[in-house]
């Protein structure tokens, strides 16, 4: 055992390896591409309805605490 074998547990390059490439066709690249595309449309959608959901649900709370409280409203009118 030498004496740069016990740092080379510390060095970041010891392990480094080369990223793998792949080949594939331009139509693989382009089903793919579609396909991920697709993907993210779906997940944008569906944090859009959740957010939406949550957006209304804020909504109800603030008329329920409104209700709740009349004086938040006639402060609400007295400010505009």
């Amino acid at each position: 055992m030498s004496y740069f074998d016990i740092f080379d547990a510390f060095d970041p390059f010891a392990s480094y390896k080369r990223p793998s490439v792949y080949v594939i066709s331009d139509s693989d690249m382009k089903a793919w591409k579609h396909k991920q595309a697709e993907a993210e449309v779906l997940e944008l959608k569906r944090l859009v309805d959740y957010h939406k959901t949550q957006a209304e649900r804020l909504e109800t709370q603030v008329l329920k605490l409104e209700a709740d409280n009349p004086a938040l409203t006639a402060d609400k009118a007295t400010d505009t």
